[in-house]
């Protein structure tokens, strides 16, 4: 599988139409997701873990390639469809910093934590066009059926009392062929 994604600043006329507002929005993707469901939101933990991150999430977060980092992996639903595949690495020295934010999630959204703490800032936003084989994209469908051509996905870093945090969002098809 290859690693490498491509990641660019949002422009509309690059984006798919029907997930133009979804890549580019800078609210909370929880709060939107509540409001966008109609069989009841919730989270799906796939699990967490520690791994080195990929090439360019190491890049992202300026830390070195071969530095674990925690992963945690979710599914955004509506009632049974997943709507959003969610992966957030956080390096090392955030973790041990603020362990028992992350320790007490659970099955609870990462987003409630960030855009409810006023230390949390976010950075810039970035979108990926995925496609079969790259690692994201693999790992978005894993519990799919379905395997689109390509799939769109958006990433930013956050900053919880000035310490860094990666979430990579990948928007899954029932999302936009509702």
């Amino acid at each position: 599988m290859n690693g490498l994604t491509s990641w660019h600043q949002p422009q509309r006329r690059l984006m798919p139409a029907e997930l133009a507002s979804w890549l580019s929005d800078k609210g909370s993707l929880t709060r939107r997701l509540k409001k966008y469901s109609r069989d009841g939101f919730s989270v799906d933990l796939l699990g967490n873990s520690w791994i080195k991150p990929l090439i360019d999430e190491s890049l992202s977060l300026q830390i070195p390639s071969h530095e674990l980092s925690y992963q945690r992996e979710v599914r955004l639903m509506d009632g049974d469809k997943a709507n959003v595949y969610a992966r957030t690495i956080v390096p090392r020295t955030t973790y041990m910093s603020m362990q028992h934010r992350f320790n007490q999630l659970g099955n609870k959204p990462l987003g409630e934590l960030l855009f409810t703490d006023p230390t949390v800032s976010r950075g810039p936003i970035e979108i990926a066009c995925l496609k079969p084989g790259q690692w994201l994209y693999e790992m978005a469908l894993l519990e799919e059926d379905e395997r689109p051509e390509v799939l769109w996905g958006r990433r930013s870093p956050f900053y919880l009392a000035g310490k860094v945090l990666l979430v990579n969002e990948i928007f899954l098809p029932t999302l936009y062929r509702r």
